[in-house]
């Protein structure tokens, strides 16, 4: 039983990747309505002189699933910098760590993999996305001003030993005992970035929310969790941050402070939801015939009669059981089955944690949302004879779904955190914030209502216009498309997670206009399109 909609994607991909022309236009294109020269750039009452940069993956220039050169070469700090040397900035150092362009493990596409399947039903999805052979971490051997760390949050960049845990940071650390903090305050930097905050939530986003509480040595517990959305104090983070602006700007440097965008928005969240046409839509038509059909609702006929049991002993109520009930219909689409830990806890009764997915969700009018990760299970035997197929004949497992619980300990937690980064650039007199969310709103197309539900700020809410993507002059810029006329307009890379380089272009112009705003400063804007959207498979 393979999923239809594996081959779309695929089929989407490959397609995309065949057309590769489109991009060359774009740039000419925008080159035409854009090109203004800035007569004078100067840096104001900035000295950015020695810039340093402090942040996670997103800082260190981390795309398609990888840490490699040419994406540290074109992280928003490296881009930033160059800006910056216009107006006399001075150099900007990455760590020299890692080598060849599949880096860590750079995901990519073998083509003729992918059309095999597609054509012929052989092989797999992993055969055709293929992850090139990682390079081995080396020490560094630069004067470093990037001190990005994939992975880390921001309990981490203040922890002593981090490099222990951490083998990005282990790789130039200054010595075994120091900490990201540490070691970026010991730069001596005129100016710096703090974006940090994003692996704090993201962890347990990753991991479909499985995790209830925080735990330090648990990256997929949200930090500070369980946080009470009516006095969300977040003490471990405000510490963290707190310390870490301290040491930042010590010797007096001028900083910016990014805020965290709304993590479920990322491609990675949406990506198989939106193939499926919405979450009630996962199982498209086709995929369960009517002998299949007839054999699953007996199957979970005995779950269903347990459920209207319950409700007449008063253990649970009709409109509850009602949602868990599990009905399949033939040659329509279907909605996969899945765990919601929300639910009523039956299990004294032999009733587990059951439900068909929901587009529709009566605590914030959000549905369930599936990582990407699902892809590759949803609807797919695990075994030969078909018994075991997720979402299916059995509940898709907890770590592929994001309930409408889930994602409201995400909104809550990245709202508690941007709070905290608001109130702190406010609090130190050198940082200056630079709230990304209308950036965010304005690509992912949001309503004000979805932007409100998401806890964004009021900047953010007030660009959510409800249309797609973000226009440049006359260019629609978009998350990420796979259609090969949209193909080089997209701003996340392939890991859906990460912006790509062009995206970091436009986090640049984010920060260039706060800081032009603030320090009379003329610093010019950088080109989006001069940055590479969707590489070619390597």
């Amino acid at each position: 039983m393979k999923r239809f909609y594996n081959k779309l994607l695929i089929l989407s991909l490959a397609t995309a990747f065949i057309a590769c022309s489109t991009e060359d236009d774009l740039v000419d294109e925008w080159v035409e309505i854009n090109e203004v020269e800035v007569e004078a750039p100067s840096p104001g009452s900035l000295d950015l002189s020695n810039y340093v940069a402090v942040g996670n993956s997103l800082t260190a220039g981390f795309y398609d699933g990888a840490l490699f050169p040419s994406g540290q070469a074109n992280s928003y700090p490296a881009i930033l910098a160059g800006q910056f040397a216009r107006t006399g900035g001075g150099e900007f150092n990455n760590p020299n760590i890692i080598s060849g362009e599949t880096g860590t493990g750079r995901i990519s596409l073998d083509l003729a993999a992918a059309l095999a399947f597609l054509t012929t039903g052989e092989g797999s999805l992993a055969d055709a996305l293929v992850t090139g052979a990682a390079n081995g971490l080396t020490g560094n051997t630069l004067s470093v001003n990037n001190f990005g760390v994939p992975g880390a949050r921001a309990v981490d960049i203040g922890f002593a030993g981090y490099g222990s845990l951490n083998g990005f940071f282990g790789s130039f650390q200054s010595d075994p005992t120091t900490s990201v903090v540490a070691d970026a305050a010991a730069a001596n930097g005129s100016f710096f970035s703090l974006w940090i905050g994003n692996n704090d939530v993201l962890g347990y986003a990753r991991a479909g929310g499985v995790s209830d509480t925080y735990d330090f040595a648990d990256p997929s517990s949200i930090t500070d969790s369980p946080i009470n959305p009516l006095a969300p104090a977040a003490p471990v983070f405000t510490q963290a941050v707190t310390d870490a602006l301290g040491a930042l700007s010590a010797g007096g440097a001028n900083g910016v402070l990014l805020t965290i965008p709304p993590v479920t928005t990322a491609p990675y969240f949406q990506a198989v939801t939106d193939l499926g046409g919405g979450a009630e839509n996962l199982l498209p038509a086709g995929s369960i015939d009517a002998a299949t059909a007839t054999a699953l609702n007996t199957a979970y006929g005995a779950y269903n009669g347990g459920l209207d049991a319950l409700v007449a002993a008063g253990a649970v109520t009709e409109a509850e059981a009602n949602r868990r009930k599990i009905s399949f219909t033939a040659d329509v689409p279907n909605s996969p089955v899945i765990t919601d830990e929300s639910l009523t806890d039956l299990s004294a009764f032999g009733l587990s944690s059951w439900r068909q997915a929901s587009a529709a969700n009566p605590l914030a009018g959000l549905g369930d949302i599936f990582p990407l990760d699902a892809l590759f299970v949803l609807g797919v035997a695990q075994d030969e004879a078909g018994a075991v197929v997720p979402g299916i004949t059995v509940p898709l497992d907890d770590q592929y779904t994001l309930t409408e619980s889930e994602q409201i300990n995400i909104i809550t937690a990245v709202a508690t955190y941007n709070g905290v980064l608001t109130a702190l650039a406010g609090a130190f007199p050198n940082v200056t914030l630079v709230d990304l969310d209308p950036l965010f709103a304005d690509v992912n197309g949001l309503t004000p209502e979805q932007a409100t539900a998401l806890g964004m700020s009021a900047a953010g809410v007030a660009a959510a216009d409800g249309e797609f993507g973000t226009n440049v002059n006359g260019i629609d810029l978009i998350p990420i498309s796979f259609d090969p006329s949209l193909l080089f307009n997209s701003l996340f890379s392939t890991d859906f997670i990460h912006p790509n380089p062009r995206g970091a272009a436009l986090i640049v112009n984010e920060i260039i206009s706060v800081l032009n705003a603030t320090y009379d400063s003329e610093i010019p804007f950088v080109n989006p399109l001069d940055y590479e959207a969707i590489n070619a498979p390597l």
